[in-house]
């Protein structure tokens, strides 16, 4: 199984606007993840969209692997905003293991 798309989506409250992160593997898996730029992190959604790149093609199920080829290609940032990143995308990476396996992500 490979990671064949990054996609985030949009959803406007009018008093805040909720961000979702979907990634696609080519098996027709998805893994969903909740994030939000509303609370001091504008240019995360541009942050989750650069690191994501680098994951197209890996096995989305190696979560604790694709999340160090991340952070080796990172540096802390002064608002954490690569760490922020990071986390939208393991959570969906988590999603898509968990799918995977026939298990709520709780039970991984």
């Amino acid at each position: 199984m490979k990671i064949v798309r990054i996609e985030d989506l949009h959803a406007n409250a009018g008093w805040r606007t909720t961000s979702f992160l979907k990634i696609t593997t080519d098996e027709g898996l998805i893994g969903w993840s909740e994030y939000s730029e509303d609370v001091g992190t504008k240019g995360l959604t541009a942050t989750i969209r650069a690191l994501g790149e680098r994951l197209i093609g890996l096995d989305p199920t190696r979560v604790e692997w694709a999340m160090a080829v991340l952070y080796t290609q990172t540096v802390p940032a002064w608002s954490g905003i690569n760490q922020h990143a990071m986390a939208a995308i393991g959570n969906a990476l988590l999603d898509i293991a968990g799918k995977a396996l026939g298990v709520p992500v709780h039970a991984l």
